[in-house]
């Protein structure tokens, strides 16, 4: 696995483990009746899922003295790290104005508008930068409770290992986590809320200070009490005795939804009724009252209606929020990326949420009730799913439970994907619930797969050609640019005596020496940015400045001759330790114009570099075997070293004066370096006598200067 797979894979299951978290606060939180009991819990499970050091539960509340502050609510740490919520210093925080400067009141501020803010201790100066270094902290993150469209407190995410940069996914899973929490806060406020009107409710009927009206039918008068008056903010007797009075004040959609509910109630020869509508009072809030009465027959025929009215606004509205609140949680269940289906003890579906349904291809309605094993579950691992419900039913044995897995689910169409799943139990008064999350990971293995094909397309290019021109086929897709011309320094590297050894060894020891030799002669050009451009024998071919020129090329291709020619004297070191015979090694250098691209056809495909420079460079190399001595240089290359500022790379180069090349018309200057040392000086060891003084020698020595190594 390469390092960028095991960054993606180590992502990938934190953003798993993380989602199994909120697994758990949408069940087992914002189900149950009192959030507290298990927020410590989800601490925990979030502090682990994402491989921090610490998690804390901020809250922004009024102060003792009425300004604003902050406490740590709930905290949980890493083994060895202190917790913030029992220290006295992380409860009552100010935070007004003149305590808000750099970046901890930048944060606060952002915080209340409802931003996500992370922090790396390396960007932090003064204060912040104090506390970062007081805990032990390198990264910070936090995300906003926003409960009721106003901010509420934060979650905060402290890492003592690593200056993480949090991934923009795991921050949407961060935030998940936080809208549950404020769907638990809001919920809980309902509740209250709706626990004090109701108890209002009980007061005031204890205290029999409900409105009283008493309406004959007959004649049409009604008697409206004081207290009913008082209860709609009106002065006493302000409704005379008519009752249209009375109904004239309903909101016009319930007046009408009233007298059809006493028609029906008369018509069926009821005695009691009861009906809630709403009160519009010019000038004030609207009221929710509730309408209650006995109903009086004479005759068969209804005469008279004695009843009570009573404010029920304060439960209405109760109930409002607590609808919205709920509304707004099965909001976030609903827009979450992942599946989320929740079934009870004997495996039916009781929740399923749009994520399901996209991955699933069922809707909602179709499946709530259905046995989840008839419907996402494969038929071929179905009995094993009755077994482990039943299994863990009777035992407690976990299998599954706490733990992410990978399965195959079943689709509407029949057909099967594999998915990523999760489970968490929800106990409840009266049995459990069980809520899975799965992730559908069809693009996750589609991914994997091309990654793979990649990589085994890149190893098989890599047989055939060097790293960075196998990097140049991966970008282009396969296809080089077209023919073009370029400045490359060429080298030629042959061994010497290769062909009479050979004839003595058989044809496996021969491979096997081939192999020994070119290994490090490949070495040597891939080390110094070179391409390998073609095996030639017992030799290769080697270019520097392909695909794409470099800034250093001409002294990559001297440097690599050295290292090939220093090579090569610590093998035949080795081989004469064994009682081998020796070979020597010839390298030539020339530095031009070539002509390079791709050639060949759709079955086959060669990178070509042609052109005079590579016939120049190939002479060269043969000239090492008349002039003995292991690298020569045009005086071409030379230059270039010099253009590129490597003229110390030059210091051990002898000027052996001026050349004819086989084949070729004029001079050439030509530099050398034997491969061996007899000292630490910069003398050359075996430089031909003639050479040494300064004397032509061999075929072609139109001239020889007198021989100094360059400085």
């Amino acid at each position: 696995m390469t390092t960028a797979e095991g960054q993606d894979s180590g992502e990938l299951a934190r953003r798993t483990a993380m989602l199994g978290a909120i697994g758990y606060a949408a069940t087992q939180i914002v189900a149950a009746a009192d959030w507290r009991a298990g927020i410590q819990e989800l601490l925990i499970r979030l502090g682990q899922a994402t491989a921090v050091s610490r998690v804390t539960l901020f809250e922004f509340h009024p102060g003792p003295d009425g300004r604003l502050v902050e406490s740590c609510r709930y905290d949980w740490a890493d083994e060895g790290l202190a917790t913030l919520s029992d220290d006295e210093r992380y409860q009552c925080m100010p935070l007004s104005d003149e305590d808000r400067s750099g970046e901890m009141g930048d944060w606060a501020r952002r915080r209340e508008r409802g931003e996500v803010v992370q922090a790396t201790l390396r960007e932090l100066r003064g204060y912040a930068r104090e506390v970062f270094l007081e805990h032990g902290t390198l990264s910070f993150v936090s995300v906003p409770i926003m409960v009721g469209g106003r901010f509420w407190g934060f979650l905060g995410f402290d890492d003592c290992k690593t200056e993480r940069v949090w991934h923009p996914l795991e921050i949407e899973v961060l935030q998940t986590a936080a809208a549950l929490i404020a769907g638990a806060l809001e919920r809980a406020r309902a509740h209250e809320q709706l626990r004090l009107s109701e108890e209002r409710y009980k007061m005031a009927a204890r205290g029999t200070n409900d409105g009283l009206w008493d309406w004959d039918l007959v004649s049409g008068t009604a008697y409206l009490s004081p207290r009913l008056h008082e209860l709609l903010h009106l002065e006493d007797g302000a409704l005379g005795s008519d009752m249209e009075a009375l109904f004239g004040m309903l909101d016009p959609a319930h007046a009408a939804a009233l007298r059809e509910h006493l028609a029906q109630r008369f018509q069926r020869q009821k005695q009691k009724f009861e009906f809630e509508c709403r009160i519009l009072n010019p000038g004030r809030a609207a009221l929710w009252v509730i309408l209650r009465g006995l109903i009086v027959y004479q005759s068969g025929a209804a005469c008279r209606i004695v009843g009570s009215l009573r404010d029920i606004t304060d439960r209405m509205e109760a109930q409002s929020r607590l609808v919205e609140s709920e509304a707004r949680a099965r909001a976030v269940v609903e827009t979450a990326f992942d599946a989320i289906v929740t079934v009870d003890e004997v495996g039916r579906i009781v929740e399923f949420n749009a994520a399901a349904s996209r991955i699933f291809g069922y809707s909602r309605e179709e499946v709530i009730g259905r046995q989840v094993s008839e419907t996402i579950i494969p038929e071929h691992r179905r009995a094993d799913h009755h077994a482990g419900l039943d299994r863990y039913l009777a035992t407690g044995e976990r299998r599954i439970l706490g733990r992410m897995t990978e399965v195959e689910g079943l689709c509407a169409d029949g057909g099967l994907i594999p998915i990523e799943l999760s489970v968490t139990e929800v106990p409840l008064a009266k049995g459990r619930l069980f809520t899975a999350i799965l992730r559908d990971l069809t693009e996750r293995k589609s991914f994997q797969h091309q990654l793979g094909e990649a990589e085994r397309k890149r190893a098989n290019l890599a047989r055939y050609f060097s790293p960075n021109m196998v990097d140049e086929l991966m970008q282009s897709g396969g296809d080089l640019e077209r023919a073009r011309t370029q400045i490359v320094t060429m080298l030629f590297v042959d061994l010497i005596g290769f062909t009479t050894l050979s004839a003595q060894l058989s044809s496996v020891a021969v491979i096997e020496l081939l192999r020994e030799c070119l290994a490090f002669f490949e070495e040597a050009v891939f080390a110094h940015q070179g391409t390998l451009d073609k095996y030639l024998g017992d030799g290769l071919m080697a270019t520097f400045g392909t695909p794409r020129p470099g800034p250093r090329d001409a002294c990559n291709a001297l440097a690599c001759a050295r290292l090939m020619a220093a090579k090569t004297v610590a093998w035949n070191a080795e081989r004469r330790a064994q009682g081998l015979q020796p070979l020597h090694v010839g390298i030539g250098l020339h530095h031009g114009e070539v002509v390079l691209g791709d050639i060949g056809g759709e079955r086959r495909l060669e990178f070509a570099v042609l052109g005079d420079t590579v016939n120049v460079a190939r002479r060269i190399e043969e000239m090492t075997r008349s002039l003995d001595i292991a690298i020569l240089a045009s005086d071409a290359v030379v230059e270039a070293v010099r253009r590129e500022g490597g003229a110390e790379g030059l210091a051990e180069l002898q000027d052996l004066g001026q050349h004819v090349l086989r084949g070729r018309e004029g001079l050439i200057r030509l530099w050398g370096c034997a491969a061996e040392r007899t000292d630490g000086a910069r003398t050359m060891e075996a430089l031909p006598p003639g050479l040494a003084a300064g004397q032509p020698e061999g075929q072609g020595v139109q001239s020889a200067a007198a021989v100094a190594p360059l400085r």
